[in-house]
């Protein structure tokens, strides 16, 4: 038999009363969280709420989380990605209309969500997923590169279906590029809200002009749109009685925006600029409905193709917006409107430049060509504006033909 050592122990006797204590409820972990549940779907995102890869989710989810995570259509140079208190009441089913999801996808996806991924339990849960993403993208940026390049770069044996797996890979890759910066950006579909544009225009959408944006590329700046486009658009949708005469000349489209503008305030006007950009520029007048324009390819320094098709018109309006970006444009921006300007005295050129670093010498080249070809500099503002690249100063002018111009 073991020795025990409490055998040798005797406790003291004690004049203290025994503690009672109190019987504790248990909670059921069957009932109902007690913590609200109300507004989880605006916390914040983390990027371990995303599927993981572990748990082999099914190919919808999959493919509904990365179409959600895609970044909202841009208005004018922001995303709307902001938690409003809209949020709350957010269009469940036009938040995944926007992002080309159809129903059988998403309920699909949901099975799999429900059980594996708490977060996105819901239909609304996953709905809002866009309007947290961007907050995402910045706090998180290298863990959700490197969660989206797992992707790409595992081979989801577990995925049978190769339509889904093809599209996940491509959905991948497009949120990829979205995170490197505006130059590496695939297409986009801008909206351009301008103060008081309900007045004359409004689409399906809202009172929004829409412009198809190809990705950027350096030989093709003018299938982006710049911050002097939409503050010549503000200006002349405010003010257009003072701007716009007779028939309007656009050089150097781009994707169009001042051009309709100027259509949408019912100026018959001409938008022209190159043949490699003037596809995009007709998809963006088509996309608005536009009456009172017509696009046509205009070689700066070969009009003649112009010329041939519209034979010797000229125009008393012309709008030009942010045209500089080699030392040979100013010339070519000055023969144009010596070619197809009105010699009439109330002809006029309506131009928006950007007052951009290392440009200086070019500027001045534009405004010196202008005095020497007889034209008059009526109005000048120097104002604040934006693009996709930051703040930046712009400069608008306003310039008349003079009477040594009419003999020209």
């Amino acid at each position: 038999m073991d020795f025990d050592p409490l055998s040798l122990f005797t406790p003291q006797a004690s004049n203290e009363q025994d503690e009672v204590l109190e019987v504790v409820d248990v909670v059921d972990m069957t009932d109902d969280i007690l913590i609200s549940d109300d507004d989880s779907h605006l916390q914040p995102l983390h990027i371990l709420d995303l599927p993981l890869l572990q748990l082999k989710p099914n190919g919808e989810a999959l493919l509904t989380i990365l179409c959600m995570l895609a970044p909202n259509q841009v208005y004018n140079f922001s995303n709307d990605n902001s938690i409003t208190d809209e949020a709350e009441t957010i269009d469940v089913k036009q938040a995944f209309e926007d992002k080309g999801l159809q129903e059988a996808t998403i309920e699909e996806g949901l099975k799999w969500l429900k059980i594996n991924c708490p977060r996105f339990d819901s239909k609304v849960k996953v709905a809002c997923i866009p309007n947290l993403s961007e907050a995402l993208r910045k706090q998180y940026e290298g863990e959700y590169n490197g969660y989206l390049t797992r992707i790409i770069s595992n081979d989801l044996l577990w995925i049978e279906d190769e339509d889904i797996k093809a599209r996940i890979y491509k959905e991948t890759a497009l949120r990829i590029s979205e995170n490197c910066g505006r130059t590496a950006q695939p297409e986009i579909v801008r909206k351009i809200a301008i103060a008081n544009l309900d007045k004359y225009f409004s689409s399906e959408s809202g009172p929004y002009i829409k412009l198809k944006e190809p990705s950027l590329t350096s030989d093709n700046l003018g299938l982006k749109t710049w911050g002097s486009s939409l503050i010549l658009a503000n200006r002349l949708v405010n003010n257009d009685k003072d701007y716009i005469l007779g028939e309007v000349l656009e050089l150097g489209s781009g994707t169009g925006l001042v051009g309709i503008v100027s259509s949408i305030l019912g100026h018959n006007t001409t938008l022209t600029d190159l043949p490699e950009i003037t596809p995009n520029l007709k998809v963006n007048v088509d996309l608005n409905n536009i009456l009172h324009s017509q696009v046509h390819d205009l070689d700066w320094t070969d009009p003649s193709s112009f010329v041939q098709k519209m034979g010797n018109i000229t125009y008393h309006t012309i709008l030009i917006s942010d045209p500089i970006y080699s030392s040979k444009h100013p010339y070519w921006v000055v023969n144009m409107i010596n070619q197809f300007l009105s010699r009439d005295k109330s002809a006029r050129v309506l131009i928006q430049l950007p007052l951009r670093p290392k440009f200086e010498n070019e500027r001045e080249t534009l405004w010196k060509l202008f005095d020497e070809n007889g034209y008059i500099e009526e109005e000048k503002e120097i104002e604040d504006g934006y693009d996709d690249f930051g703040e930046m100063k712009f400069c608008f002018k306003k310039y008349t033909r003079g009477e040594t111009t009419d003999s020209k």
